[in-house]
């Protein structure tokens, strides 16, 4: 193509359309304004407005000036425990007794003051029944996990 042919396209404006531009961009203005006026309007008919609550004012604090007696009494308290024999549970199974005499005793004990108070209880059964019991089928015939045949063999 020559030179000549594009001659007769006209090139475009070097200038823009300020007035366009502005009467677009006041458009724009315009409906943001009317949306936001609309939601406003919208949110004042159906929300109560609640008027906030008169301010109070704290009660004083509560100083206990006889906190020393209160402290005293629980500590007579908590020492009449430690220094009392009595029964420890209903069923009169258990007894507390003192801490110095209980102190005394673990003492007498020497090494074996924390080695159990009751001989160890025999086995229900042996570790071998157990496993018997887990291959043989139960009272009502049906066998345990452990007789049935693997998922995906035949048998």
């Amino acid at each position: 193509m020559s030179a000549d042919s594009h001659a007769h396209y006209a090139p475009e404006r070097p200038a823009i359309n300020a007035r366009g531009v502005v009467w677009t961009a006041l458009a724009c203005l315009a409906l943001l304004g009317g949306a936001i006026g609309g939601l406003h309007a919208l949110y004042q008919f159906n929300v109560a407005v609640k008027a906030p609550p008169a301010p109070q004012k704290f009660p004083q604090p509560r100083v206990n000036a006889r906190e020393s007696d209160e402290l005293h009494l629980l500590l007579a308290a908590q020492r009449r425990e430690l220094e009392t024999w009595r029964w420890a549970d209903a069923e009169h199974t258990h007894v507390q007794i003192p801490i110095e005499r209980a102190m005394r005793l673990l003492a007498q004990q020497g090494g074996n003051a924390y080695a159990p108070l009751l001989p160890p209880q025999p086995a229900l059964s042996s570790p071998a029944a157990g496993a018997q019991k887990a291959l043989t089928p139960n009272e009502t015939g049906t066998p345990t996990a452990a007789t049935r045949p693997a998922e995906g063999k035949q048998p």
